[in-house]
């Protein structure tokens, strides 16, 4: 019912009929113009000067008292026809339909693409991607499904380094084994595959002959230094420094003679027992003195080679380590690494330098490829987490996307590498989040507008906040093919059921 409106006051009363003096009088040469016509001149002279205005309808007091004519405070019925023009600032249609789709927009139903490769250049200049979330809200089935499964349908490489465990292999072997691609297990003590730290496809500098310019991963060199630098519990000197690169070039060339591989063990036994040349390089001054400086070092190298690293990266490469870059799809499996010590790290460290020098390598070829690591955490610590980081930041010239997870951001502290990792994705999805200390330090770190906490805390199984580039976040709900649904149900083990 309408409001009463107060009315301006007049003087004239309020009348259904103008007065005849208000009335419209005809000049003589409108007269001559209608023909004198007595039936005309009567319409003409009966039109009314003003419309009366109708009285406002009666306001009633008991229902005023009511606030019967105050706006509703609830939600009125609608329909979902109706209520289509009251969503105008937020329903405009996605125009983008390039990329592997990952799920619905909740608030809009659109199609939500987050293909790092088709976004970059117009909506993020960083095409690493992290994942964020507590443990079982679905980060899992939507890094396998929209980064793996529906990325290899266009044609991209995707190499997943795999360390949860499932049963009693990695959780991505049942992709390994759908698309019929043996899995590269890894194993401390040996009876697995190895990945040489001296392969010769890592350049001891990480500079390639036909790669491109300013994109230089980390080489051997610097992953030694790394390795050493986390063993030992200390930074290197400068001195000691010189000595492993200068035994490193000595190694290198004294392989390359033979028409074989440089090995770990190798390198300790030069830093340990060098040659009375090897001090030459350094000056008449230093030889003697030279021949100590690489004895520590070579002592920490050799005990990761007769423990820790024993049987994983102390040897030549295995054939089927370079035959897994030949298909689609590369499963590294470090599952069965233990979570304590160094190998962990340093594998996983190693693949990812081993393969940023391969696509540095091939870079003219402009494959695309995405290198998926769930447990991001356990290599952003450290010497060797240093070395992984500064490869992805080389992530546009080796086109190389890197999809990493994180589980409570509320554990790492502000100058934490990880949370520097985490913070310089450019498209990062945020899950649920049960603690209120995880979904306040999520909204901080990726200055989300206010009332995102209260959002984090209540999304569901599969429900996300999706931020691309700077953009406000995206609530949206991954969805999956039945078929997906098989291939990510990692609940087997704990329903007692033998996984397909």
């Amino acid at each position: 019912m309408p409001q009463h409106t107060a009315h301006r006051p007049s003087n004239r009363p309020a009348t259904d009929q103008p007065s005849r003096s208000a009335r419209p009088r005809l000049l003589g040469g409108d007269r001559e113009r209608l023909g004198h016509s007595a039936a005309v001149l009567e319409a003409a002279e009966a039109i009314p000067a003003k419309v009366a205005r109708r009285k406002p309808p009666r306001r009633f007091t008991i229902l005023d008292r009511y606030g019967w004519y105050e706006p509703r405070t609830e939600g009125a019925w609608s329909t979902t026809r109706q209520s289509e023009a009251l969503n105008l600032a937020i329903s405009r249609r996605s125009a983008r339909h390039q990329g592997a789709v990952t799920g619905l927009n909740r608030i809009s139903q659109d199609l939500v693409i987050t293909d790092p490769f088709e976004l970059y250049g117009t909506d993020i200049s960083n095409i690493n991607v992290c994942v964020v979330g507590d443990i079982g809200k679905g980060k899992s089935s939507m890094i396998k499904t929209a980064f793996l499964w529906r990325q290899i349908i266009f044609g991209r490489q995707v190499v997943v380094i795999d360390k949860k465990r499932q049963g009693s292999e990695g959780e991505y072997s049942i992709f390994a084994r759908t698309l019929e691609v043996e899995s590269v297990r890894f194993k401390t003590g040996g009876g697995g595959a190895r990945l040489n730290l001296l392969d010769p496809a890592i350049t001891t500098g990480g500079e390639h002959a036909g790669g491109l310019d300013g994109v230089t991963p980390a080489g051997q060199e610097a992953l030694v230094l790394a390795v050493l630098a986390d063993t030992m519990e200390r930074p290197l000197t400068t001195p000691e420094k010189s000595a492993v690169g200068r035994a490193l070039e000595l190694v290198n060339a004294d392989a390359a003679a033979t028409g074989r591989a440089p090995v770990l063990e190798d390198l300790a036994r030069r830093l340990v027992e060098p040659s009375t040349d090897d001090g030459t390089y350094f000056g008449d001054r230093w030889s003697e003195r030279s021949l100590e400086w690489g004895y520590e070092p070579g002592l920490a190298l050799l005990r990761l080679v007769d423990r820790d690293l024993k049987g994983l990266v102390d040897a030549e490469t295995s054939p089927e380590v370079r035959a897994a870059l030949e298909h689609p799809f590369a499963h590294f499996d470090v599952s069965a690494l233990p979570t304590e010590g160094p190998a962990l790290r340093v594998v996983m460290t190693v693949i990812n330098t081993w393969l940023a020098n391969l696509l540095a390598a091939r870079s003219s070829v402009s494959k695309q490829t995405i290198l998926i690591v769930e447990e991001g955490w356990h290599v952003a610590e450290g010497s060797t987490g240093a070395v992984f980081r500064s490869n992805m930041k080389l992530s546009r010239g080796l086109g190389l996307s890197t999809v990493s997870a994180f589980h409570h951001p509320s554990d790492m502290s502000h100058d934490s590498p990880a949370r520097a990792l985490m913070q310089e994705a450019g498209i990062v999805f945020l899950f649920a989040q049960e603690r209120f200390d995880d979904a306040r330090e999520t909204a901080e770190m990726y200055h989300l507008p206010p009332g995102s906490i209260d959002i984090i805390m209540g999304l569901g199984q599969g429900e996300c906040l999706v931020k691309i580039g700077s953009s406000d976040p995206i609530l949206m709900e991954h969805v999956r093919s039945p078929q997906e649904i098989a291939l990510t149900d990692t609940d087997a083990a704990v329903k007692g059921v033998k996984p397909a």
